[in-house]
Parts: C-alpha cells; structure tokens; sequence
C-alpha cells in the first residue's frame, strides 16, 4: 500500500475504509491509467436489464460485496499472502456504457481483470470488446434465450440471452457447466446442442473437474446459481442440486498453472441476503481467486 503501512492498515483500517469508501478489502481505489503489467484489477458492475425475475438489488451488488469485505484481514494463511502487500486494486463501479472499455484497458495494461456484481448482461458487456476465448460458463442455465421469452419479445441484452449473444458476437468455443435449471427452455438446450458447445451436467460437475475447467479457460464467468441453492440462495433465480462454494475454493486452492484472464462473478441478490452472509461467502471466494492469481505470477 502506498499511503499507510501493513501493519498501520490493521491498526486504523476502520479509518483508512472511510477514506477510501468501502474498496475490497480495503485495497487501494486507482485510475485505469494505474494498472500496470500484473495488476490485478477489481471492478463492480452496475449492470441490470430486463427480467421476469426481481432484480433484488443486482445493481447493487459490488457496494453491499465492497462494505461485508472489511470484516476480512487480505491474509490468506495457507499460501501465506497478505493481498495489501501485493499490486491488487480497486477500479471502482462500471456501468453497461463503459465497464467493456475498462476491461480491455486492463488486459491490454497486462492485468488481470476481475468484475464483481451486476446480472448476467454483464459479461456481454465486458467481453463484448475484446475476444477471449475459450470461455468457461459456470451457471445452472444455458442463457440461450432466443427472440421470445416467456411469449414476449426480445431484442435487447438481457441476463437470459447473454451467452447467445457472445457466441454468436465473437464464435467463442465455450464450456457450460453445471447446468439444471429449471428456468430453461427446451429451445435453448437445442440450440447449444446443435451449435455443439461443451455442456456439461451438474451431475457431472466435480470439484477435480471444475479446478481442470478453470486451468483450461481463458475467461470465466460465474453465475452464483452455480451453487445449490441449499448453501447459496441469495441468487435471482436458484436452483437445487449444484456445487458448494466450498467446493468452488476447493478447486481454486488446487490450481498453479492456468490460461484464465478474466473472471467475473454475478447475478448475487443483496435483497435476498440476510445478514449479508453470502456477500461474506463471496468475499471469501473473491480472496481466493487472487489467490490464485497471485499464485500464477500476478500482483
């Protein structure tokens, strides 16, 4: 850190929070134009669009993240990193207009992007401008929503269409795993068969299989219905019979090599969290993915 020792942040963190308005962790909140080779960069989405489903806070989602993060020290005792120590930054919130613009100026930095918040649509945005590929889907739906959607008429970027719309946008060689909902249409499944994306079942899904997934993408986008909805359900639409998020930090724990770039993690409900406790679940994975780019030579 530059302004305040590590040992001071400990110290007078509940003053440092003030002046810095509640980043991750309390890391430092920069510029883009201050993201170098290495960087690892977080950043909050805004991004909500039009939905049968209650928004339950969506676009709120990076704040309420930001402020349930404070509680946790930055330290990860069994890689022995303390995150403060290392190039790791707050870019602050985006919205649909400019978060694409925001990602690639970090990768082209030569940093590492991670994007926290928002619905679905905000991995089209973000990867809407730059092309990484192949990309890893973790979510429990397809989100190959065709022109109709529950009888009405589509034409935008919504949560339910996204993955449609990259494919389509960039040919991306895609992955989708973990898929059960619910919530899908037999269309969509057809249409991800026909084009012959890689879709594999929850069923499927193991921790030793999601830590190769993650080693073999560039970009991974995860939708917190990934997880069962028995241990996660602050989520705009969960559903059952999914993975634990222990078992996400598992397989994060696990990894030293990997191709991934980008990471995002959306769709979390703060309206649907009482006591903010899977805002504090999801501060414990955030902390495990820089972990884990810390561990690949960044920050």
């Amino acid at each position: 850190m530059n302004e305040i020792g590590i040992k001071d942040f400990y110290l007078h963190k509940g003053e440092l929070m003030k002046k810095l308005k509640y980043t991750f962790f309390g890391i430092p909140h920069v510029k883009l134009y201050d993201v170098t080779n290495r960087t690892i960069a977080l950043l909050g989405s805004t991004i909500l669009t039009k939905s049968i489903h209650s928004p339950c806070g969506i676009n709120k989602a990076a704040d309420v993240i930001r402020k349930a993060s404070i509680e946790y020290t930055g330290f990860l005792s069994h890689l022995d990193i303390e995150i403060h120590e290392r190039d790791v930054v707050d870019l602050g919130n985006f919205s649909r207009e400019n978060i694409g613009r925001a990602v690639m100026g970090v990768l082209e930095n030569g940093g590492i992007p991670i994007v926290i918040g928002g619905d679905h649509a905000t991995t089209y945005y973000t990867l809407s401008e730059v092309e990484l590929s192949p990309l890893l889907w973790l979510d429990a739906h397809l989100d190959f929503a065709l022109k109709t959607f529950h009888g009405e008429r589509i034409n935008d970027v919504f949560h339910g269409n996204v993955l449609r719309l990259l494919v389509e946008k960039h040919n991306l060689e895609t992955t989708i795993a973990g898929f059960r909902g619910y919530s899908t249409f037999g269309e969509e499944l057809k249409s991800v068969q026909k084009l012959g994306i890689k879709l594999i079942f929850a069923e499927e899904t193991t921790t030793e299989r999601l830590k190769k997934l993650i080693e073999e993408h560039v970009a991974v986008s995860l939708d917190v219905d990934f997880f069962d909805a028995t241990y996660f359900n602050a989520a705009r639409v969960p559903e059952l019979c999914g993975m634990k998020p222990s078992d996400l930090i598992i397989a994060l724990r696990n990894i030293n090599h990997s191709k991934v770039r980008y990471f995002d993690i959306v769709e979390y409900c703060p309206r649907n969290d009482i006591g903010y406790v899977h805002a504090k679940i999801l501060s414990q994975i955030i902390l495990e993915i820089i972990g884990m780019f810390i561990k690949m030579g960044y920050g």
